[in-house]
């Protein structure tokens, strides 16, 4: 993992550069995520294309503190692709709360970017009074996980998302659910005018299918892809159609 400290941050980030590079894909992790949400992705990248994986502050071996809202770090990821000179043309790919901070970067400081790639995405994110009382009292229930899934997903990857939830603290669940519940930009998606792509799984309990639907429908230059038996964690559980879905867009 490489470092860049910005605006008195300290970003962690893995770096795989091609040689002579096509462009750029920039991932942005979710709540209570890291780096590792993409590392079917990053192992699988576009022919000739770089790969940056992000870790938030205060997640995944970024210090803290962490953001408080989707905003504060859209200002901050923003910067990234100017300080770290990455190859255009740069695609944005976010998952969840990734894609929130993703459009609000192309919403409001989007002058680096030239497309993004939105997965389990909405233009608002509310999350159950309950969840948030209960993270806020120092609370997690791990079968909360398990709704983000398909029924047929492989043990093996939920048993790793459990075993990676369980190492979260609740403050850091907390704060992120926080940022989302307070995240609505229903009505700003006409300012997006980049290409987007939209991933969504079939059977998303989180952000559902009408959520991604609703983005394209005012976003004018965005493409949807549903893609069967997947739930919230589409890139983890059906990495091959995730990772196809973005060639096929990102190298038209």
């Amino acid at each position: 993992m490489q470092h860049i400290e910005i605006d008195d941050h300290i970003i962690a980030y893995k770096y795989l550069s091609a040689i002579q590079s096509k462009g750029t894909l920039l991932f942005i992790h979710g709540s209570g995520g890291d780096h590792h949400k993409w590392d079917a992705q990053m192992n699988e990248l576009p022919p000739d294309f770089t790969g940056v994986a992000i870790d938030l502050p205060g997640h995944g071996v970024s210090p803290g503190p962490i953001l408080e809202s989707v905003d504060a770090a859209a200002v901050l990821v923003s910067k990234i692709p100017s300080l770290l000179n990455l190859p255009r043309p740069v695609f944005l790919a976010g998952h969840s709360m990734g894609a929130a901070i993703a459009m609000t970067i192309a919403m409001d400081y989007g002058k680096n970017i030239d497309g993004l790639l939105l997965i389990g995405a909405g233009s608002r994110l509310r999350v159950l009074p309950a969840i948030l009382e209960a993270l806020r009292a120092g609370q997690k229930d791990p079968a909360f996980l398990k709704i983000c899934f398909a029924p047929d997903t492989p043990e093996y990857i939920i048993d790793a998302e459990l075993s990676s939830f369980q190492q979260v603290a609740a403050e850091v669940l907390y704060s992120d659910f926080s940022a989302c519940d307070q995240f609505d930009r229903s009505k700003d998606l006409a300012k997006i005018n980049i290409p987007v792509l939209l991933i969504v799984g079939e059977l998303d309990k989180m952000t559902p299918v009408k959520y991604s639907q609703f983005l394209h429908d005012h976003i004018t230059a965005s493409e949807l892809v549903i893609i069967p038996q997947a739930g919230h964690y589409v890139m983890l559980e059906k990495a091959p159609e995730t990772n196809r879905a973005i060639a096929d867009f990102i190298t038209r």
